[in-house]
């Protein structure tokens, strides 16, 4: 990825897109809520409502968005391990944007893709800010696969799980096995000319044209880049990588408590544990929903979990409207803000810049790269 399709993707975060992305997620949410809580609705919502304890709501959306916290002090070690230095604050608007970027696209695709756009923004190379949003990710991934035999165990003695979810289960553990696959892979295989690979077997028509020997260039320069700081996150050594797992385990933990949190302020502490548990059900199956920050689909799927462990219906209805306003709603409010203050920092990086003065023309191709003569 060279810095020009970097700056195509920040450019596809265009506002139309944006727009369209968080007035779809909010419509669909805010309807199915409306739905959910007209159907729902019972003597034992109005109970919990009286029962409600503000502090344990307070402490619920503190965990939501707090949970990032531990994701920013992992992004900074990482960072730091491919030999680059990110100011904290810059971070963290990385973070929350992503966070915000992930809310308003299909399957969260954006969180992904947005941190390593930003990140590219404040410093990091192409090829480095995708390894370490790639590798932050596969810790992730690892330790939810390591952990998957005894979510389905302990989800089985709890929670009835229709086959149909069971099979969503079993399906990202075979999509978190072929992520880390494809991550050791990359780090295993020997470096390639990609460049002058794609060249030879390019038509004749796009080898004499300057722009495409440039963007194969910087392609293969980025990929090398990407596949070294890949090794040298594997190298970080037993103190480094086990602070990696430490902080990866209390992004997840400080997650999976939000919601139990909100559970006990409705006064249903003795159910504490098993909110745990399905917590940890919903968190595998969020990626799975197409719809931009699982909107409608997403609370549908909570209800139907939640109700499997709560006594009432009513309540589940009433759980499924915080849990959405918590891990939703002000997901939106926080990391939109940050989201603006990354693109007001964009108006202002040098790469911008220097990336319009390439698209007129006053680039030339790198030392050192020399692709076979056109025919």
């Amino acid at each position: 990825m060279g810095e020009e399709e970097i700056h195509r993707a920040g450019r596809s975060l265009d506002r139309s897109r944006r727009r369209r992305g968080f007035i779809l997620a909010v419509s669909l949410s805010a309807a199915t809520l409306i739905i959910i809580s007209l159907a729902t609705l019972d003597r034992a919502t109005f109970s919990a409502i009286s029962n409600l304890s503000p502090g344990f709501l307070i402490l619920a959306a503190a965990l939501s968005l707090g949970r990032w916290l531990w994701s920013i002090a992992r992004m900074r070690l990482l960072i730091r391990s491919v030999g680059k230095s990110v100011p904290v604050p810059n971070i963290a608007k990385t973070v929350y944007a992503g966070y915000f970027t992930g809310l308003i696209t299909p399957w969260r695709a954006g969180g992904v893709t947005g941190e390593m756009f930003f990140l590219y923004i404040y410093g990091l190379g192409a090829g480095e800010g995708v390894a370490v949003v790639s590798f932050g990710a596969c810790v992730s991934t690892a330790l939810l696969m390591l952990f998957f035999p005894f979510a389905i165990w302990i989800a089985r003695r709890y929670i009835a799980l229709s086959v149909s979810v069971q099979g969503v289960l079993f399906s990202a553990l075979a999509v978190g096995l072929l992520y880390l696959a494809l991550v050791l892979w990359a780090i295993l295989r020997p470096q390639t000319a990609v460049g002058k690979t794609l060249f030879s077997h390019s038509p004749a028509f796009l080898r004499k044209r300057d722009w495409y020997r440039r963007f194969l260039a910087k392609l293969e320069a980025e990929i090398q880049a990407f596949v070294e700081s890949l090794r040298r996150l594997a190298r970080l050594g037993k103190a480094r990588m086990a602070a990696v797992v430490v902080l990866t385990v209390l992004y997840w933990f400080t997650g999976f408590l939000a919601v139990p949190a909100a559970v006990v302020g409705l006064g249903y502490g003795s159910y504490f544990w098993r909110a745990v548990v399905a917590q940890l059900v919903v968190h595998i199956l969020m990626p799975f929903v197409p719809t931009p920050g699982g909107s409608g689909i997403g609370e549908i799927g909570f209800l139907f979990v939640y109700k499997s462990i709560l006594p009432d219906l009513g309540v589940a209805g009433l759980l499924t409207l915080i849990w959405r306003f918590i891990d939703f709603y002000l997901g939106l409010l926080v990391g939109g803000g940050a989201f603006l203050l990354v693109m007001r920092d964009l108006n202002r990086s040098p790469r911008q810049t220097a990336a319009e003065s390439r698209q007129a023309g006053e680039e030339t191709l790198p030392a050192g790269w020399e692709p076979p003569a056109a025919p």
